[in-house]
């Protein structure tokens, strides 16, 4: 059974959440470029570098080779919709959790808490306080593991999304993908602001971000909006 939540009714997708998804395939398109761009300057130079990507591949080999670890990966996911719940205000009635799958039964939902387990990986944030307080010495050994960590999040959302997840079909598919995948480049960000402040930060991600879908649709709008040459007999 695939991770779940329970809620007390089924709400169709509306045309407003179509929209909102096409509406988001602008700053998705603009902040993938701004990412890629400041990717250029991940070279490994340093050792954090270096153990965040080989923490990264360790988990990617053994996920492709090894061992999927499913519980863990379902254990998260439900955790997440109940930290989200009660962050914003909400109560976990009931949590259960298996190999087989899981459900959370909360007093109130919305997209956001929903969607979450799809974008938040739980784990990986779980470190990123440690890493902040702990001595420079540390700093490669907890960015190895968060390095894994954050390889597990997007290697298995990416194979639960292989079966059909009742979160994402209840919020709506088309704007649940575009919603996850802004997130997730927020969260490479986050991340990378922590640990990687030399290669990307959060202010010059949304600033280079914001600019670029600026001219993206003012470039557009002008396209639209000029007027067509016409040539006489």
């Amino acid at each position: 059974m695939c991770p779940r939540i329970k809620r007390k009714k089924k709400t169709p997708p509306s045309w407003g959440k179509w929209t909102a998804g096409f509406l988001l395939l602008i700053p998705n398109a603009m902040a993938t470029v701004v990412l890629l761009d400041h990717l250029r300057h991940f070279a490994f130079a340093t050792s954090t570098q270096l153990a965040l990507a080989t923490g990264a591949g360790v988990y990617i080999v053994m996920h492709l080779l090894l061992w999927k670890p499913v519980f863990m990966h379902i254990m998260g996911h439900e955790l997440t919709h109940a930290f989200w719940a009660v962050l914003l205000g909400g109560r976990i009635k009931s949590l259960l959790v298996s190999r087989e799958g899981g459900q959370v039964t909360l007093s109130k939902t919305n997209f956001f808490i929903a969607l979450a387990p799809y974008f938040f990986p739980l784990y990986t944030f779980l470190l990123l306080p440690i890493y902040v307080i702990a001595a420079p010495q540390f700093h490669p050994i907890l960015a190895f593991v968060i390095g894994c960590t954050l390889a597990f999040h997007f290697a298995l959302t990416l194979h639960s999304l292989r079966d059909k997840q009742s979160d994402i079909a209840q919020v709506g598919v088309f704007f649940s993908l575009s919603f996850v995948y802004l997130m997730n480049l927020l969260v490479i960000v986050v991340v990378g602001t922590i640990l990687l402040p030399e290669v990307i930060t959060l202010g010059d991600f949304l600033r280079e971000t914001w600019a670029l879908s600026g001219k993206f649709i003012c470039g557009l709008a002008a396209l639209f909006t000029q007027p067509g040459s016409h040539t006489g007999p």
